[in-house]
């Protein structure tokens, strides 16, 4: 027998013991079962689950063990990545804060073992917390997977080997995005765009033949000093005699060109355009086209160079507001004005990017994007929601090199040596602050000779001299998560499990990386294996908080799911999540969320005890029944085996709400709230064994359908049943997930208890508008119009006074409405409730007038609200719809009461 209450720490904690234990999540090659393989989006190693972890890897948790309890072999694969960035500034702050150090203080190869240590004591301490939340990962340390480990390692070479060998990488100098907090280049997809309320200043360049010159706008006064010429469109008529004129820049004193360029859009702003090739990716390419020098005024620490004397050394933000007050004065600062404008930040730090004319390495990805393109127009990788299809084509279609350089020290290092006899003249060295020599600047341009190895070469190949060094930069994380699908299996070896387990199935992932990750993951694996590492990608959307904004510690609006699990049960915090989880939509979330779905499990256990209580005398096994006659019988039936066929679909459509929603509403409400109501009273009966086998087999069922859901509660009250439906397997894990049986659908009990459920549904509606006390017996009059409907309402009427707490029940067709009677309609049945003797008529009309006042007052807010212009632009689209929702309900709470009203008279 179950405890009276359910305890879900003790449980989980006894489960997850369990499970882990007897190896349930392991995964073995199985040349009898087909693959279902999914490999887990690597977290970094920096820090605590957040709910967009929680969301990511409970959808893979449902898929994995559905599929497995499909009778396929389900393989989750474990891993951490090593995070680049984001891991490095981990340590760098921890450094900081306990030791008052810089990463410097300790130099390259201490503090790359101090981030080593750190992996090494907590890297994985993250799978500990997936463990509380359930999650069916086998968790046996020699399984983990770590993309710095020796195998990614390898894996890692063995790609930049073969790219190299195609002249895919190459070494270039390009305007890049620069991060100056984090000292590294970024790819264009690791730059967030943010928008700020900034200003926008009008500047005079007057003309080097002393007129007036051109009026140009900009958010970055602070670069006026590395501008090579001042754009127009040619179609300009304003503009046509300036072209091949000079200007002269404001306090510089040095004259650029006027040109002539279709990338300046007529009728924005003045129409003229600084054009600044050394920091703006537009204007670098106006500057390429029309051979423009490239001066650059900001250093990679965002300061500023090459200007006149009183800004050099300056920060950028500091320099711009000493330009503008410089400007003012000397009267070329035309006007100001506020402007919010979306700045480019850092997706780790989110200080703002700078372009910044760098020589990085490149990874030319027109060649390998082509296979990708075609996989996914054709259907071959197919995307849930399918409305990714197309901006993941568009992306590929117009996809820029990716700068695969970083110039930080944790990650894995480029694979390149450079011999100092051959390479001198493009090879920079520095002391660090332990008095080591290192390399800190390479250049091809001027004659750095690259040795492409994994190891350190024993000597030169080519003049056999022994003095060799490494690149400095480390490659971008996002290459070595490229290969996880095929390094996870040993890729390029040629391993047992590549073959069996590559190709994946899923990839589960947020929508915010599928350019960062998945698109890399396609290329890489095509490029590599001439085959997708998966055939489906699910995206999910963001965990936002209730009003639909970001979560943020800055906010105050992080909800962490440890401490909701610690609070409501894991299994409430996995169903809240799963419970909105429609594809393509984020997830505005809230503690409220949780509530619902923690009354959900309670009352799953609830009926589950109720239910054992009432075994008594009978003992399992209990077979499903044959010949069933009773409608609630075959109804119940029918209800069942229709959950199960679109839990199922949603699982294999990649629609875990449509699974969650649907289970939900069979529990509680068919199966709880209708089933087993009307079902008690034949408890007492001879009827008692056939009703009790349907309950636990029904129930039991359900469960199994559940357990991937709500792995938790569901095992626990699997266990209690499993001796009455005659199961010997322990965990429901290991048991076949429950089928759709056609022979249980019946078509005919579904449309009489849906006719006698609105009749009942519509009886308890008057009783609650007219607060009629629950337990106290009413009168009701069921007017029918035809034969067949009355057929059905006296055959069922004990359904009706047991479900409606009716004690006097009058059927007949077309029956006269008593006065003082309050009335419904369900489709063709008319419901008259007589109200004498129920209520105190003055004492409801009072109140009811109250409600009509209310309501009018809501609709007429609502109403007001919706009518302004700067509320449906401006606001938040959530809360407009809010309003509209609201709206809605005033007006049909208006006709309840006036209904209600008319009633009375």
């Amino acid at each position: 027998m179950l405890p009276k209450a359910y305890e879900p720490q003790e449980v989980e904690k006894k489960l997850v013991d369990k499970w882990q234990q007897a190896k349930l999540f392991a995964a073995h090659i199985d040349p009898n079962k087909k693959p279902f393989v999914i490999v887990i989006p690597p977290p970094n190693i920096t820090g605590a689950l957040h709910m967009g972890h929680a969301l990511n890897d409970t959808l893979q948790d449902v898929l994995i063990r559905s599929h497995r309890m499909f009778g396929e072999c389900a393989f989750w694969v474990p891993g951490t990545d090593h995070g680049g960035i984001a891991t490095q500034n981990v340590i760098e702050k921890k450094l900081a804060k306990e030791e008052h150090k810089s990463r410097h203080d300790l130099g390259r190869e201490e503090f790359v073992k101090t981030v080593w240590d750190w992996y090494n004591d907590c890297g994985n301490a993250i799978f500990n917390q997936f463990k509380k939340m359930g999650w069916s990962i086998d968790l046996d340390p020699k399984n983990l997977r770590f993309t710095m480990d020796e195998d990614r390692a390898q894996s890692v070479y063995e790609c930049f080997r073969r790219l190299w060998e195609k002249k895919y990488i190459y070494r270039g100098k390009r305007l890049i995005n620069w991060c100056v907090r984090c000292s590294t280049a970024l790819s264009d997809i690791e730059v967030e765009h943010e928008q700020h309320a900034g200003k926008l200043w009008y500047l005079r360049y007057k003309g080097e033949d002393g007129s007036d010159g051109i009026v140009i706008a900009t958010t970055r006064p602070e670069t006026i000093y590395a501008d090579a010429a001042i754009a127009v469109n040619p179609k300009d008529d304003r503009y046509k005699d300036m072209v091949g004129k000079k200007v002269i820049i404001p306090l510089a004193n040095r004259a650029i060109p006027v040109i002539a360029d279709e990338a300046v859009e007529l009728g924005f702003g003045t129409g003229a355009l600084k054009i600044t090739p050394a920091h703006d990716a537009t204007d670098y390419e106006v500057g390429q086209r029309h051979n423009l020098p490239i001066m650059t005024v900001i250093n990679d620490k965002g300061k500023m160079m090459n200007c006149p004397e009183k800004y050099v050394g300056m920060d950028r933000e500091l320099c711009r507001k000493e330009t503008v007050k410089d400007l003012e004065s000397a009267g070329l600062l035309v006007k100001e004005e506020k402007y919010n404008n979306a700045v480019s930040t850092c997706y780790r730090c989110h200080n703002a990017i700078e372009p910044f004319m760098s020589e990085q390495w490149f990874v030319k990805m027109d060649e390998l994007a082509k296979p990708a393109i075609e996989a996914a127009e054709s259907g071959e990788l197919r995307f849930h929601p399918q409305s990714w299809k197309t901006p993941f084509v568009n992306w590929l279609k117009n996809i820029q090199d990716w700068c695969i350089s970083r110039q930080i020290w944790w990650g894995h290092r480029i694979p390149v040596w450079y011999c100092r006899h051959c390479s001198q003249g493009g090879l920079t060295f520095a002391k660090d602050q332990q008095g080591h020599e290192q390399l800190t600047k390479v250049s091809f341009e001027d004659g750095a000779k690259p040795i492409v190895s994994y190891n350190k070469p024993e000597k030169c190949p080519v003049c056999g001299g022994h003095d060799l060094v490494q690149d400095p930069d480390v490659l971008d994380t996002w290459f070595s998560s490229a290969l996880w699908p095929m390094s996870v299996f040993g890729w390029p070896k040629d391993t047992p499990e590549l073959n069996y387990f590559y190709p994946t199935t899923t990839m589960v992932t947020g929508y915010e990386i599928l350019y960062l990750w998945v698109a890399r993951m396609v290329m890489t694996g095509l490029e590599f294996k001439g085959e997708l590492p998966f055939k489906d990608v699910f995206l999910n959307g963001i965990v936002r908080d209730k009003h639909g904004q970001k979560m943020s510690k800055s906010k105050g609006n992080v909800i962490d799911p440890l401490d909701m699990t610690a609070k409501y049960g894991t299994d409430a915090v996995r169903f809240s999540l799963l419970m909105q989880a429609i594809p393509g939509k984020d997830i505005p979330y809230s503690e409220d969320s949780i509530t619902g779905a923690r009354n959900f499990c309670n009352k799953i256990y609830n009926a589950s005890r109720f239910i054992l209580m009432n075994m008594e005398g009978i003992e399992g096994p209990l077979s499903m029944p044959k010949d069933i006659t009773e409608l609630a019988d075959r109804w119940i039936l029918d209800r069942y085996t229709h959950a199960i066929k679109t839990a199922r679909e949603g699982i294999e459509k990649y629609n875990l709400a449509l699974t969650a929603n649907t289970l939900y509403h069979f529990l509680w409400g068919d199966f709880c709230d209708w089933y087993v109501e009307l079902a008690k009273q034949r408890f007492q009966t001879a009827d008692k064994a056939k009703v009790m086998a349907l309950c636990v087999n029904i129930l039991y069922g359900t469960l199994k359908a559940l357990h991937p859901l709500i792995p938790f509660i569901t095992e626990e009250i699997a266990a209690s049943l499993r001796p009455y439906v005659g199961e010997k397997e322990e965990f429901l894990l290991n048991q076949a997930y429950p089928q759709f049986d056609p022979a249980l659908t019946d078509k005919e009990a579904v449309e009489k208890m849906t006719l006698l459920q609105g009749v009942i549904s519509q009886i308890r509606t008057i009783r609650s508008q007219f607060n009629v006390p629950p337990a106290l017996k009413i009168t009701a009059v069921l007017s029918a119009k035809t034969e067949d409907e009355l057929e059905v309402l006296k055959a069922y009427e004990n359904y009706i006074t047991l479900m409606a707490k009716v004690g006097d029940l009058r059927i007949g067709v077309n029956m006269e409405k008593p006065k003082q009677t309050a009335t419904a309609v369900y489709e063709n049945i008319t419901i008259y409730v007589p109200l004498t003797g129920l209520i105190d008529f003055e004492k409801e009309r009072k109140r009811l007038e109250k409600d009509l006042g209310l309501a009018k007052a809501n609709i007429a807010s609502r109403e007001a609200r919706l009518a302004q212009e700067n509320f449906i632009k401006n606001a938040p689209k959530e809360q407009v719809e809010k309003t509209r929702e609201e709206l809605a309900a005033a007006k049909l709470a208006l006709a309840q009461v006036t209904a209600s009203l008319e009633d009375l008279a």
